[in-house]
């Protein structure tokens, strides 16, 4: 069992407000963390280290280091730690606060959550929630139905494919594709859609409800 042994928050934060985001996160290519903090992005961190009983020879066997980026800015929860803006999860009692968060969302954020997560300095996922698309922003694709998210990387020629769901029958997932050779999937309605691409193993999670569901400190 692991503990947290050092957490700490990198703000920038006149610096991040001040810088617009040129990065289509709509290809999967691999970003740098240096491209996400000059695009803006906030850089949440923190280390992990195993229990005593795991020590060797009065060392560890290893650290692990998470840096997460997020273009949702930082604030102080009751008990005084840096949490990514609450956007979800809310108590009836949390109104007045849900509609001021609810307003940043569709304010500031322009309805869209963007997440990326690394590993001792490996990029392990990236996602991004449309909460309620704007389609007159040429910047923020249309994913809300299969065709097209087909049509989007078919017009960048970009390799897009249906991910085998049943190899011995054929049968692909209806929402999941490999695209630019990096697993990704969709969760899409009417107005509203995710996208969650993994770069290096299988660590689809709900980001919404973990991330930004307000107990998610640093």
């Amino acid at each position: 069992m692991r503990k947290i042994i050092f957490l700490i928050l990198i703000l920038v934060m006149l610096v991040s407000c001040n810088k617009k985001d040129k990065i289509n996160h709509y290809l999967n290519k691999v970003v740098t963390q240096k491209e996400l903090i000059d695009n803006g992005f906030y850089k949440y961190s923190s280390v992990y280290t195993p229990d005593e009983d795991d020590k060797i020879n009065g060392g560890f066997k290893y650290v692990i280091k998470f840096d997460m980026y997020s273009n949702v800015k930082p604030v102080k929860n009751e008990e005084g730690k840096l949490c990514p803006t609450q956007l979800w999860h809310f108590y009836r009692k949390d109104s007045i606060k849900e509609k001021r968060n609810r307003d940043y969302l569709k304010n500031k954020l322009n309805n869209r959550i963007i997440t990326y997560l690394f590993r001792n300095d490996t990029l392990l996922y990236k996602d991004i929630i449309v909460d309620s698309i704007d389609k007159s922003r040429k910047d923020i694709a249309d994913f809300t139905s299969i065709d097209k998210i087909i049509k989007y990387y078919k017009s960048l020629k970009i390799s897009i494919k249906p991910k085998i769901k049943n190899k011995e029958t054929g049968e692909m997932y209806s929402n999941r594709f490999i695209i630019d050779n990096y697993k990704t999937r969709f969760y899409m309605d009417n107005n509203s859609y995710e996208m969650f691409v993994d770069y290096k193993g299988d660590n689809f999670h709900d980001v919404l409800n973990h991330i930004y569901g307000g107990y998610n400190c640093f």
